[in-house]
Order: C-alpha cells, then structure tokens, then sequence
C-alpha cells in the first residue's frame, strides 16, 4: 500500500549551463502532481496547446518528464509532457530496456498556467514508498539546439541513469 503524501520541489540545473527549471511535485496516495515552471527566453520553443494526445519521440523538442521507480526494483516509469497538450508515459524493464507504452498511468489534468507554466495530474496505479524520482526537462531552442535539465548530471545528460534520481519516502514528506 503507498502511504506517499506530500509536496516537494526540484530545481533542475542545466547540464553545461546555468539555468535552472523549477519542477513541483505533489502526491497524495496514487495521484501524481506536477508543476514546472521555466523562464521564457527568445529562441525557445513552446508550441501552443492544440490538443491532449498520446504521441511518441516527443523528448526531440520540448519536453517535460519525469522518472519514477522503486529503489529495489529496475523496472521504472517515464512521463514524457509538451505544451502542446501531447503526452505519454512508458514503462522500462531495465536501464533503457524493454520500453512499452504504459497504460497504467492516467492523465487525469492538464493545464498551461501562462507561458512556461505546466501543470499536470496523474493516476499512477504502481507509485513505491519510498520512490526515486527523476524529475528533467527538454529545452528546444529555434536554431535547432536541445538544453537538458535535471537535478543533477554525469558525463553527458542521461535522464534514465538513477544516479541522477533523488530518493523520496515518507519520512522525507
């Protein structure tokens, strides 16, 4: 049973860079809450919302995800969100393995506060306690480059690598 409830916030920090994205995360039981808030620039791309649809291969331009998975497990969820209102979430049977659509895993909400802003609810039927979150975003600039976000690096940005996850239990809410 998840006793998970609570609210936490991540800044995540540009791999080779200095900005910073602001990623909310609220949970209560098996309903997932996120809120990234990204400072607008000249040159970046958000598309405006045409639509909420499931789409693939949206990590190419801007996109908003997020990793979760149990410390003892290597199975792990990635939500994937664009301004556009498209989004999907995948289950992994390993590192980078066994990548399928996840049916379980239900957008229930989907908002675009102002420019910048995304607020997002999901029903995760699977969330552990304790859980590592892996909050990143995807900054697509219109001269074709890709900005990567996350609570911390290695060698190159790699939102899958658990070395990059922050641990969450109870205790810690």
């Amino acid at each position: 049973m998840n006793n998970l409830n609570g609210h936490m916030r991540f800044p995540l920090i540009e791999f080779n860079g200095n900005a910073v994205v602001t990623t909310d995360i609220n949970v209560n039981a098996n309903n997932l809450r996120l809120r990234y808030s990204i400072a607008v620039t000249q040159g970046l791309v958000w598309p405006d919302f045409t639509a909420l649809e499931r789409k693939d291969e949206l990590w190419k331009s801007t996109c908003l995800e997020l990793f979760l998975s149990s410390p003892d497990d290597p199975s792990y969820l990635e939500i994937n969100l664009s301004p556009c209102g498209a989004w999907n979430s995948y289950s992994f049977s390993s590192y980078r393995e066994g990548m399928k659509r996840e049916p379980d895993a239900e957008l229930v909400e989907f908002e675009v506060d102002s420019p910048g802003v995304i607020t997002a609810s999901f029903i995760i039927t699977r969330l552990a306690d304790p859980v590592l979150f892996g909050p990143a975003t995807i900054l697509a600039d219109k001269d074709g480059s890709l900005r990567y976000f996350s609570t911390k690096h290695g060698e190159t940005p790699d939102f899958h690598d658990r070395a990059n996850h922050v641990l969450v239990a109870t205790d810690d809410l």
